[in-house]
């Protein structure tokens, strides 16, 4: 106000429209880029949920040997998991299943290049000792932003039933014989964070007619229900101890229900991913 005279009522009522017209702008503006970002986060997760499903099995494959049953329930921020199911020749079948650690797009194409490198790793038919180690330094090489990947495959051979497994820190998958557990921890440290110096060590296990493994991601045991309480390892050896003279689909069934009874009221806040493979 270049002359010293005191603002009148209709000067206040002016500027006050002015300054509130300048932040009702600014608000729309705030608003307006918000909607923005959760448009451009909403498409990227469409996109991450879209790689993610492409990359698992269609159709899971059958056998007189075995049943095999899987799930992946991704939730609302799609994460990395990811599991594989592989008849690599007439008599033996490869199974896998990883945690990629982030979430989106970035998760997502990491989970892609992981599979990318298992096709052409067991291609060339390595034992899996020595692919363990390949593919570890493959990841390690094309991963950046500190991303690694906890990751479990084995292959089972059909004739003689041997199941040779490498667990690359990934929770251990749960061997369920005569209504007790043994853990499958044989293995070496988390795949991608460096290059392989200790080979990974393996174990061939002789499965036996009723045996069952149970693969999982932490998104199982890690469920939390409204009171910020994990549903736990402990619950899950239990379930599947009472469970394991079943079919594998209904075993899988019994985790799938009993994590949702445990979760109920809360939010999933990550993947949900098992594989039942049970010896017939």
């Amino acid at each position: 106000r270049i002359k010293k005279n005191k603002y009148s009522k209709s000067d206040i009522e002016y500027i006050s429209s002015i300054a509130s017209f300048a932040i009702i702008s600014i608000e729309n503006s705030r608003l307006f880029d918000e909607a923005l970002e959760k448009q451009k986060l909403e498409k990227d997760l469409e996109i991450a949920r879209s790689i993610q499903q492409n990359l698992l099995p269609k159709k899971l494959p059958k056998s007189s040997v075995y049943q095999i049953d899987a799930v992946n329930k991704t939730a609302k921020m799609v994460g990395g998991d990811y599991f594989d199911i592989v008849e690599i020749s007439k008599n033996e079948i490869l199974i896998a299943i990883a945690d990629v650690s982030g979430k989106g797009i970035q998760a997502s194409l990491l989970m892609a290049n992981l599979q990318a490198f298992l096709k052409s790793i067991y291609k060339q038919n390595y034992k899996l000792q020595e692919a363990s180690n390949f593919l570890n330094d493959l990841v390690s090489e094309n991963t950046t932003n500190g991303s690694f990947i906890t990751f479990f495959w084995g292959i089972l051979n059909l004739e003689n039933k041997q199941f040779t497994y490498v667990n690359m820190g990934h929770n251990p998958p749960l061997l369920i014989r005569d209504k007790k557990i043994t853990k499958l921890k044989k293995g070496g440290m988390i795949l991608g964070v460096m290059k392989t110096v200790i080979p990974y060590e393996y174990e061939t296990v002789e499965l036996k007619s009723n045996d069952a493994i149970i693969l999982f991601t932490d998104g199982v045991t890690e469920a939390m229900n409204i009171n910020n309480e994990e549903y736990g390892d402990e619950r899950l050896e239990n379930l599947c101890l009472q469970n394991s003279e079943n079919e594998a689909k209904s075993i899988l069934k019994k985790i799938l229900a009993d994590v949702e009874l445990h979760t109920k009221g809360a939010n999933q806040s990550d993947d949900i991913t098992s594989l039942i493979l049970k010896i017939n």
